[in-house]
């Protein structure tokens, strides 16, 4: 079944459901928008809502045959587990399209520097802001700039705004408080009367300052990771490990060396080192 054929049936059916109930989801309508989701709210939760059905009813399906041929599994979990699912696809419904957000933020301000630092060259030989951010939409630059350069453009060309406008609306969905500003200041540049070559030109060297500020930052936190990574990734197993094979030496009857060994090398030490590797991926700026 295509995504089409879903989309349309679950718009038809579940969004008819769930249309007197709209109003009460702007939060999620303007965060759709941040996001980039190019979806109606009715759209998005009637698919996320038919999906999650789907899989309860499957996840049920499943564990009432488990419980035909295992007797003795429990009814409860047969319960449970399929209400477990349908809660689970319902927070990621709600919290998915934040996660979309954070990145588009983060992606826009990793591009903003090199897509000024282009614009500034443009503006320079003369080009129209307009023509500007056409062709910013056949560069290779940073995959959330081009999209949003591309809407520009569709604005201008296809919806009629003037670029004044278009500007509004991509700085009134942008994720991105600097990215929101940098669009301001073009705006403002244009209703001032200013000069737009050298305001790109202000605009681009604070930009690359920052970005080399967010660099030397991560650069440091970095080195703090690589000073936890050998006290909980090397000497603390270590240590831990020659205090267990010694207890196991010794004997005794209070505790049990080879469990503690068996959760240390198995549970804890990978456990520790995949939080910090989450903790790296979650500071390192987009490129």
């Amino acid at each position: 079944m295509s995504s089409k054929i879903i989309e349309s049936i679950a718009y038809s059916y579940i969004g008819r459901i769930i249309e007197p109930y709209l109003a009460e989801f702007d939060g999620l309508r303007t965060t759709l928008r941040k996001a980039g989701v190019d979806k109606s709210v009715r759209m998005y939760l009637s698919v996320r809502l038919f999906w999650a059905i789907i899989l309860a009813i499957v996840s049920l399906v499943v564990l009432i045959a488990v419980k035909i041929v295992v007797p003795d599994f429990s009814v409860i979990l047969v319960i449970v587990l399929p209400i477990l699912v349908l809660i689970s696809m319902f927070v990621f419904t709600w919290v998915y399209p934040s996660y979309l957000v954070g990145e588009r933020k983060k992606k826009l301000e990793a591009a903003l520097p090199t897509a000024s630092s282009y614009m500034t060259a443009m503006a320079s030989a003369g080009v129209t802001p307009d023509r500007i951010f056409l062709s910013l939409t056949k560069e290779k630059i940073g995959e959330a700039i081009v999209k949003d350069a591309k809407k520009i453009s569709r604005d201008i060309q296809v919806f009629g705004y003037d670029i004044v406008h278009a500007l509004s609306e991509a700085s009134l969905r942008s994720p991105s408080a600097k990215y929101s500003s940098f669009l301001e200041g073009i705006i403002g540049t244009f209703t001032s009367g200013g000069e737009l070559q050298r305001y790109l030109e202000v605009s681009s060297e604070t930009l690359m300052k920052d970005q080399v500020q967010i660099e030397r930052n991560f650069i440091e936190t970095l080195g703090i990771m690589a000073e936890l990574f050998m006290v909980l990734g090397v000497v603390s197993p270590i240590f831990f490990i020659v205090i267990l094979a010694m207890m196991s030496m010794l004997g005794g009857d209070s505790s049990n060396p080879n469990l503690l060994m068996a959760v240390l090398v198995y549970i804890i030490i990978p456990v520790s080192e995949l939080a910090i590797i989450v903790l790296i991926d979650a500071q390192q700026p987009e490129m």
